[in-house]
């Protein structure tokens, strides 16, 4: 009965653990990554648990710019959050997947996972929305399909544009600008160029 009572107590302390990290993985990655590799993995004893700490890895290891080919982690919040969970997490991990694909070359396991995100993420999480248009023009790039890149891309400056989100803005404009340039259209690359000079 004490074990059991421990057991939960510890569980309690992680699921909190894991939500905090959540709140300042954006700002502070690498702290959110000590944090989440220190976590004992013993502790991780529900399902739900494991794949939240998947997903959180996942997240930490890409926002420290750690390039990630091993799927594991991604996969292992993929099996968990498509039956349940929220349908946000779900679009996070598919994105995830799709990048350690995109990583290690697997251009198109990258793109039907992005395809499956897509959807997803366009009723639940319009930020991943916009990274998951980012990842897909990547991989257009890589197949020199320079017309979907630049659709792609396109559509990730008007999500970021609706989010108001100026970093991402920026972000969107600066790779924008870039297709731009390789795409010969240069007067929209110097527009974007001047604009992203421009900005606070």
């Amino acid at each position: 009965f004490l074990a059991l009572i421990l057991a939960g107590c510890n569980t309690i302390q992680v699921r909190k653990t894991l939500d905090d990290v959540e709140t300042y993985i954006a700002e502070h990655p690498d702290s959110a990554l000590a944090v989440i590799e220190a976590i004992d993995t013993t502790d991780l004893n529900t399902r739900g648990l494991r794949a939240h700490h998947a997903l959180l890895h996942a997240m930490a290891l890409d926002k420290n710019y750690i390039d990630v080919t091993d799927d594991s982690l991604a996969l292992k919040a993929v099996n968990y959050y498509q039956k349940r969970g929220s349908r946000k997490n779900y679009a996070r991990s598919l994105y995830y997947l799709a990048l350690s694909y995109y990583y290690d070359k697997q251009y198109d396991k990258s793109i039907i996972e992005l395809a499956k995100a897509e959807p997803v993420a366009a009723v639940a999480d319009s930020l991943y929305l916009g990274f998951v248009k980012v990842l897909q023009a990547s991989v257009y790039s890589k197949n020199y399909n320079e017309i979907a890149e630049l659709e792609a891309l396109e559509k990730a400056l008007e999500i970021y544009t609706k989010l108001d989100d100026e970093y991402y803005i920026n972000v969107a404009k600066l790779n924008l600008s870039r297709s731009y340039l390789n795409n010969c259209r240069y007067n929209d690359a110097l527009l974007l160029c001047e604009q992203l000079l421009s900005s606070s």
